[in-house]
């Protein structure tokens, strides 16, 4: 009798020590308006993400065409080739 007596103290001091470690591990419910505002702000930052990678790739193709314009620009000009045997008209001697 005295055992159970004993067990019986035991249980009531452990039993309830052990409930709320495993009420703990459990996240509380979201609520829908939570779950959509976290729709929302995800939503927000992968636009940013995007517009920040089009400004990036705009920014990288005027980047090329000014490249292109400046080698166009400052490229060295070929002078006409002149045949040789024949002198171009109005020259004194080839």
């Amino acid at each position: 009798m005295r055992f159970m007596v004993a067990l019986a103290i035991a249980s009531s001091l452990v039993l309830p020590l052990a409930a709320p470690a495993d009420a703990q591990t459990r996240l509380p419910r979201v609520s829908p308006s939570e779950r959509a505002s976290k729709d929302i702000n995800r939503r927000i930052r992968q636009d940013q993400r995007l517009l920040n990678l089009e400004e990036r790739i705009q920014m990288e193709n005027n980047q090329i065409r000014q490249d292109i314009q400046r080698e166009r620009l400052f490229a060295p000009r070929t002078l006409p080739s002149i045949r040789s045997g024949a002198c171009p008209r109005g020259s004194i001697s080839c």
